[in-house]
């Protein structure tokens, strides 16, 4: 089980066992913080009683050693700070923390084995029960190396291929492996598993509807900086991924104005050698007003292909496309130029309205409101006013948004086999804690449908080269505050994200300021239709993508025959082919969906 995970942590690695009690703890240590042996797990505190596996960072760990002085520190690491708290708050120390963590701490005195997860969900925790043993791991794979047998999740398998949702429960695509949920933890004791919820976002943010906009771009930038700094916290160097967007290149702006200038600053752009996808000329502005080195990876079709394997095995679950495999082989060039850490700008648009998709339920807000000068007025400032209309009408008769930010349809549900469609599986739906049917739509994203994908694959393809990805954004502080803001201050006349964009209008070039959201960042379409055309082809006209029953061949071919003439604009579907099939033939060769499943 170490040894599987040994690229997450390269740097150290231990094992402690009590045979008496039938617990094994393992670790993988990435270097960060304290970098001598001190920081060795599985990590015993002073008392003797406690011991821990942590993945992650506690960025405040400086100020809680002040609140904890009575403790005997032995190291410098967060890692013992995360013992003492829980040796003097018990499971509340989660409630202190800001930080992205996930940890067990077995306590001999009460026997029993306590495991947390970060808030938002930045690092992953896994784990699996049985009649004789409770298994945990950072990743699947992990639990496979300890005995667990690798079957699909059929339900999950049907939420992926009938709905496009992945990520959004505490289920896997494997059988009997489950995901501890964002801001929960579990006890473990006497072959009871207990798990609590410690953090409920609706219970933190709260109404700000009387704070003004320069009150609240002041604020927000204050808890932005105060979040950047303390991510900057670190034994070895850190870099920044850097996009050209307003997301990175905000974050970058504040990294360069607040970092020890002694120290050289490091930015990484992926691109893929197509101009009208490419942001790297977008980063070029960037980084020339300041004096930092600059990295571009270019991702080929030949070099995706190549990888694509590899990255499946490292993420497990399906990936989202060709962006994903590029920002995979940006993290091997940040390794192989000496970094080990990163930040970058994930979040923004799933606090502030950033995906086209939020329009309609926000113009849905106004006009329940009554306020429909004021949508007169929103939509008489876009550009494409007629199509925002078609959108609202779309939305308040189907009560839920386009699927995909531009608009398109990006599935294919012709293509499913007939007993998928059939199987009878409940289809997903989602917790709606806020009044208004914005903020709604921006919790589902957050807690559910786009952002605990996002982190699973950035968690894995940077650990998959011993990088710590840090996301500034996703402190939950600076959530709270978003959640509690009005409408008008993430979408106004038009524009989304209009409170980052104050806050950064003194700071950016203005056209990186006002730059719109693109919907599409890489040549995906094209590659698919030319380049990887034979690639996929060869896939979807195999034996085993025929016989595991989840697609109807026939409707599959005939279907990417007209994507490549050019029918359709979202590739995303031939995605869900070529992930699928790879993913079997990684962890489950001879799986096939049953027709017993047929309603």
């Amino acid at each position: 089980m170490v040894a599987v995970q040994r690229h997450r942590g390269p740097d150290d690695e231990g094992i402690y066992i009590d045979d008496k009690s039938g617990i094994a703890l393992g670790h993988n240590r990435l270097s960060i913080i304290d970098l001598s042996n001190a920081g060795h797990q599985p990590m015993q505190n002073a008392s003797g009683n406690l011991y821990l596996v942590f993945n992650g960072e506690i960025y405040n760990h400086h100020e809680l050693r002040q609140e904890l002085s009575s403790y005997s520190f032995s190291s410098k690491t967060d890692s013992e700070v995360i013992l003492a708290a829980y040796e003097k708050w018990g499971t509340d120390c989660v409630q202190k923390f800001i930080g992205m963590f996930a940890f067990a701490i077995w306590d001999t005195a009460k026997n029993s084995l306590f495991c947390a997860r970060d808030r938002l969900g930045i690092k992953p925790f896994h784990w699996h029960q049985d009649q004789s043993h409770f298994l945990f791991g950072s990743e699947i794979k992990a639990l496979l190396a300890g005995g667990v047998v690798p079957a699909p999740d059929w339900q999950s398998w049907s939420h992926y291929l009938r709905d496009g949702y992945y990520d959004h429960s505490d289920r896997t695509f494997f059988a009997t492996i489950k995901s501890l949920a964002p801001g929960h933890f579990m006890v473990v004791q006497n072959g009871k598993v207990t798990e609590s919820c410690y953090w409920r976002l609706e219970e933190h943010c709260h109404a700000s509807s009387d704070i003004s906009v320069g009150e609240a771009v002041e604020k927000f930038r204050n808890l932005l900086t105060d979040s950047i700094d303390l991510r900057l916290r670190s034994d070895v160097p850190v870099g920044v991924n850097l996009s050209g967007g307003l997301d990175s290149a905000s974050l970058f702006s504040i990294v360069d104005r607040i970092r020890e200038k002694s120290n050289p600053l490091h930015a990484f752009t992926a691109a893929y050698g197509d101009k009208r996808y490419d942001e790297d000329s977008y980063a070029d502005q960037v980084v020339s007003l300041s004096e930092v080195r600059q990295t571009v990876d270019q991702l080929t079709p030949e070099v995706m292909q190549q990888e694509l394997g590899t990255a499946i095995w490292h993420q497990e679950a399906p990936i989202g496309g060709v962006a994903t495999v590029g920002y995979h082989t940006l993290h091997r060039t940040i390794r192989d130029n000496g970094i080990k850490v990163s930040l970058e700008g994930q979040g923004v648009d799933e606090m502030l309205a950033g995906y086209a998709y939020f329009k309609p339920p926000y113009y849905s807000d106004l006009m329940a409101q009554g306020k429909f000068m004021a949508l007169r007025q929103e939509l008489r400032s876009g550009n494409q006013a007629n199509h925002e209309l078609q959108t609202l009408r779309d939305y308040r008769n189907d009560s839920k948004p386009p699927k995909y930010q531009d608009g398109t349809n990006f599935l294919a549900s012709d293509c499913i086999s007939a007993d998928l469609k059939t199987a009878g599986f409940p289809r997903s739906t989602f917790y709606k804690p806020f009044e208004d049917a914005l903020t709604n739509a921006l919790y589902r994203d957050l807690r559910h449908t786009k952002l605990p994908r996002v982190l699973r694959m950035n968690d894995r393809l940077s650990m998959a080269f011993g990088i710590e990805l840090r996301e500034p954004y996703l402190d939950h502080r600076l959530v709270e505050f978003a959640f509690g803001l009005p409408s008008t201050m993430k979408i106004h006349q038009g524009v989304s994200k209009y409170l980052l964009r104050q806050a950064m209008s003194d700071h950016l070039p203005r056209d990186i300021v006002n730059t719109p959201k693109r919907a599409v960042v890489t040549p995906q379409r094209e590659w698919l239709r030319h380049e990887l055309r034979t690639f996929v082809s060869d896939l979807i006209n195999s034996k085993s993508f025929a016989s595991r029953n989840l697609f109807d061949p026939v409707a599959v071919k005939k279907k990417f025959e007209e994507f490549c003439r050019g029918v359709g604009d979202n590739s995303f579907f031939v995605w869900q082919w070529v992930n699928t099939e790879l993913w079997f033939r990684q962890f489950c060769p001879d799986s096939a969906f049953p027709s017993k499943f047929r309603s």
